[in-house]
C-alpha cells in the first residue's frame, strides 16, 4: 500500500497542503517548526484514527480555523494505492459549539466517500512510527512494548483490533475492583458482593483474551503483511 496524494486542511500548522508522493522512499527535510512532524502525524492519524502526540483534539486543529468558523475543523485526506485499486481515506475533526461556551469534539471518517467507523480504517493503510522517545521500548516497562506491538498488529488484523479494546476495558475494571477489595476492611458480605461483581468481568476477560491469544498463536498477520 502506497500513499499517492496527501491533502491537509487546517491540521496543526498546515492551513492547506496538497502533496503528491512518489512510489519510492521519501526523505523529508526542513528547518525546525516547519511541519515535518505534523506531516507524519497526519499519516499516522489516517491509519490509526488517533494521534501519537496528544489526546486533545483541539491541538490538532489550526488556530486560524477557530477564528474563521464557529465550527472549526481539520481534515486529512489521502489517496492510497491498496491492492488493485486506489482508495480515498478521509478524516475530519470538528469542534461543535455547545451552550455555555463549551465544545464537543466529533470525528467523521469516510472511506471512498462512504461514512465509516474508526475500526473500518484497519488494514487500509499500515504505518510504523518510531519516535526518539521510543528508545524506551528496550529499557522501559513491558507495557510500553505491548502497546507498541498492539498498535502495529491492530492495523493489519481487524479481529485482533476488535478484541483489544474490550479486553483492555474489562482488565481495567477487574484491576480497579481488586484494588477496592484489597484496600477496604471488607466484611464477609462486602467480599461476597465484590466477587459477584467480579464474575462477569472475569468471563468477559477470558472471552476477549482468548481471541487475542488465538490470533497470536495462529499468526494471522503473516499472510497479511507484505
Amino acid at each position: 500500500m502506497l500513499i499517492r496524494h496527501l491533502s491537509l486542511t487546517n491540521f496543526r500548522n498546515y492551513a492547506r497542503l496538497e502533496l503528491d508522493l512518489p512510489s519510492g522512499p521519501v526523505l523529508i527535510l526542513g528547518d525546525n517548526a516547519q511541519g515535518k512532524t505534523s506531516l507524519l502525524e497526519a499519516i499516522y492519524y489516517l491509519a490509526t484514527s488517533r494521534s501519537p502526540h496528544t489526546t486533545s483534539p483541539r491541538q490538532l486543529i489550526h488556530w486560524l480555523a477557530k477564528q474563521e468558523s464557529l465550527t472549526p475543523a481539520a481534515r486529512i485526506v489521502a489517496q492510497v494505492a491498496h491492492g488493485e485499486g486506489i482508495h480515498t481515506l478521509d478524516v475530519t475533526l470538528m469542534l461543535e459549539p455547545l451552550p455555555g461556551d463549551e465544545e464537543r469534539f466529533r470525528k467523521q471518517i469516510k472511506l471512498d466517500g462512504i461514512p465509516r467507523q474508526a475500526r473500518d480504517l484497519v488494514g487500509q493503510m499500515a504505518v510504523v512510527l518510531f519516535l526518539p522517545q521510543d528508545v524506551e521500548l528496550v529499557s522501559g516497562s513491558p507495557a510500553l512494548r505491548r502497546h507498541y506491538l498492539d498498535t502495529a498488529l491492530s492495523q493489519v488484523d481487524a479481529d485482533y483490533h476488535g478484541a483489544l479494546l474490550p479486553f483492555g476495558e474489562v482488565l481495567s475494571q477487574r484491576n480497579a475492583l481488586l484494588k477496592q477489595l484489597a484496600s477496604a476492611a471488607a466484611t464477609r458480605m462486602n467480599w461476597r458482593i465484590g466477587m459477584k461483581g467480579c464474575l462477569p468481568t472475569e468471563r468477559s476477560s477470558h472471552s476477549s483474551g482468548s481471541r487475542l491469544w488465538r490470533n497470536w498463536a495462529s499468526g494471522p498477520t503473516r499472510s497479511t503483511v507484505t
